[in-house]
This record gives C-alpha cells, sequence and structure tokens, in this order.
C-alpha cells in the first residue's frame, strides 16, 4: 500500500443563499496551502485548507481529513459542525 498525503484548499462561492464548491487546489505542504487559504479569505465566500492521507493505488482514504485552515462561511459538516 502506498499512501500519499495530500494539502487541499477548497474555495467556496455564494450562489443566491447557496454555498456552493468553487476552485480547488493541490500543494505540496501544509504550509503552503494555510498561506493561500490565509490569501483566499477575502476573495472567495469560505475557504478551507485541508490534509488528507490517501492510498494512491486504490484511491482509498485512510484517515479523517484534518483542517489546517478555515475561514469565512463553509457548508455545514464540512468542518464537524
Amino acid at each position: 500500500m502506498a499512501e500519499k498525503t495530500l494539502y487541499i484548499v477548497q474555495q467556496f462561492e455564494k450562489q443566491g443563499r447557496r454555498l456552493v464548491q468553487g476552485q480547488q487546489m493541490d500543494f505540496k505542504t501544509a504550509e503552503e496551502a494555510i498561506k493561500r487559504a490565509e490569501r483566499d479569505a477575502g476573495r472567495a465566500a469560505g475557504v478551507i485548507a485541508v490534509q488528507q492521507t490517501v492510498d494512491t493505488e486504490t484511491g482509498e482514504v485512510l484517515e479523517e481529513p484534518i483542517i489546517l485552515a478555515q475561514h469565512g462561511e463553509v457548508p455545514a459538516g464540512i468542518s464537524g459542525d
């Protein structure tokens, strides 16, 4: 089994009253993802940076996501609400 840790930033945008997924970006380090989430905080309705470990052979998620940073509005349940 080959494990890989992903660092993902997901933006959220408002469409009327709903929050929808915007741009998603991958980064090499947690620090890069956190910095990008901070920069995007003023440009998106919400943004979240997460760390996720996956099995590269099967695509299976091996661990619960770890929230590295969260700014603004994100959908209910995405941050453990």
